[in-house]
């Protein structure tokens, strides 16, 4: 009878004792309560770790696409100068990276300029946008779904602002790549890396090529424009000038002009030059199983222990 009275105090004691106290978890009355409920537990558990495995199967997957970008070499005789006076000093400027051109055209990546590039090609859009482009109708659309009604309700309700539907546009552009394009600089290489994850990888190989060349042609004739035009006037000024030590400043501003309108009209890369074609990744970049699966397990075991922690103490 008191080997029996002793047992009977010890699991009312056991019940007694609370999980959390004053803030801190206590591991012991935890392991009492998933020991005795240890059916319940695996059980939620489990309904997580298939709702994970469902969530796995019908999420689409994500690849990342990217692009190695490097400067065209500067051929200012001030910027290669430059270039020395660093390397004596034991200063790194990055290499291609530090010409000044080449830093505007990374800052222009996710520029208005940029969006507009992609946006005034119909089919690069309907590439971005698949789900808003309906091939029946020919036209765009919002795409079909049946919670969104209640989901816009409700955020309405709490105040929140709910941007209505438009066709993509600059704006829309623009909002992707701020949100989706990524910048990868190498201090050390000086080279650059843009990156895209898309669930439709050869559109993101397209948005990449498309940034490429209309920011690098964008910038050639912004700089053919200007060597034209200083070229002409320095044509007219050394017609007028008479003065020796004049004439020989501007010849020589002249030389530099027609050297920077012969690069700029050249059919090559000008400020930035793809090193190779963008690159799909085998493997995808979203969702990761592992992470989902040890987050469903983690999330199921929390979820579990109010449960069980409950059912415990009504015994």
């Amino acid at each position: 009878m008191v080997v029996i009275a002793k047992e009977t105090r010890s699991y009312v004691k056991d019940i007694e004792e609370p999980v959390v106290r004053r803030g801190v978890i206590d591991l012991h009355a935890l392991w009492q309560v998933v020991r005795a409920e240890k059916v319940l537990v695996a059980s939620i558990v489990a309904v997580f770790m298939l709702l994970a495995i469902a969530y796995l199967h019908m999420t689409p997957r994500k690849y990342a696409v990217r692009m190695v970008l490097t400067g065209v070499q500067t051929h200012s005789e001030s910027s290669s100068t430059l270039d020395d006076l660093s390397s004596m000093a034991g200063l790194d400027l990055g290499g291609p990276s530090s010409n000044p051109q080449f830093k505007m055209f990374i800052g222009a990546l996710r520029s208005p300029f940029a969006a507009q590039s992609i946006a005034s090609d119909p089919e690069l859009l309907k590439a971005m946008f698949p789900r808003e482009w309906s091939v029946k109708e020919n036209r765009w659309r919002q795409p079909p779904s049946a919670l969104r009604p209640a989901l816009e309700g409700i955020a309405r309700v709490f105040g929140f602002y709910v941007r209505p539907w438009t066709p993509p546009g600059v704006a829309r552009v623009f909002d992707y790549l701020r949100d989706e394009l990524k910048i990868v600089p190498d201090t050390k290489s000086g080279v650059v890396t843009m990156e895209l994850d898309s669930r439709y990888p050869d559109a993101a190989v397209r948005i990449l090529l498309a940034l490429n060349s209309a920011l690098d042609e964008r910038i050639r004739q912004r700089d053919l424009i200007r060597a034209s035009t200083d070229v002409d006037y320095l044509t007219q000024r050394l017609s007028a000038v008479a003065v020796q030590e004049y004439r020989a400043a501007l010849v020589t501003n002249l030389v530099q002009q027609e050297k920077q309108r012969m690069l700029a009209s050249a059919p090559l890369p000008y400020v930035s030059d793809a090193l190779g074609k963008p690159l799909i990744l085998t493997n995808p970049v979203s969702p990761i199983p592992m992470a989902v699966l040890i987050a469903a397990l983690i999330i199921g075991f929390m979820v579990a222990i109010p449960f069980a922690n409950a059912r415990y103490r009504k015994r």
